[in-house]
């Protein structure tokens, strides 16, 4: 009997270490506790996220350029989708040709968005016969994962030098 009752209160007091155990760990997630947090992607998907941006950029084509932004993206704080959609439209159906490339990429990876800083510079050779133009400035996205997918939030750039 006494081996019985010594058996039951030691079930009860591993049940118990148990619940508590439980209840740490619970609390460590919600508050942040749990180790190193999870990033939103590598380096390496989002070198292989702006390589995609750039030949469909220097493609013109245009719906799987705007693929590669959110529905709720914005644009120099103010374009929202619709007019991130005509402006490049626009833009692509003025150039025979585009060349892109970016200089001093930084990318910033964070657990909910990463941010890339570069350097970039269009050249434009327009349909209409006019000269070549050349676009430069600073640029810098804001990432994030919708569907399992990186997709742009934000998009800002400044020309230094405009044609």
């Amino acid at each position: 009997m006494r081996n019985r009752l010594k058996e039951e209160e030691r079930g009860t007091g591993m049940r118990t270490i148990g619940l508590v155990a439980c209840g740490i760990f619970i609390v460590m997630l919600s508050i942040g506790w749990a180790g190193p947090q999870r990033l939103i992607a590598t380096q390496e998907e989002v070198k292989q996220f702006m390589a995609k941006y750039i030949e469909r950029y220097t493609q013109k084509d245009i719906d799987g350029f705007l693929w590669l932004f959110s529905p709720k993206a914005i644009q120099n704080q103010r374009d929202g989708f619709e007019a991130i959609r005509r402006i490049y439209s626009h833009f692509f159906d003025q150039s025979l040709e585009l060349r892109y490339r970016l200089e001093e990429m930084k990318i910033e990876l964070y657990e909910n968005a990463v941010e890339v800083k570069a350097l970039y510079q269009i050249d434009q050779i327009p349909k209409k016969g006019e000269e070549r133009k050349v676009w430069k400035g600073r640029i810098r996205w804001v990432l994030g994962k919708e569907d399992g997918l990186l997709k742009i939030i934000s998009l800002d750039y400044q020309h230094q030098s405009i044609p």
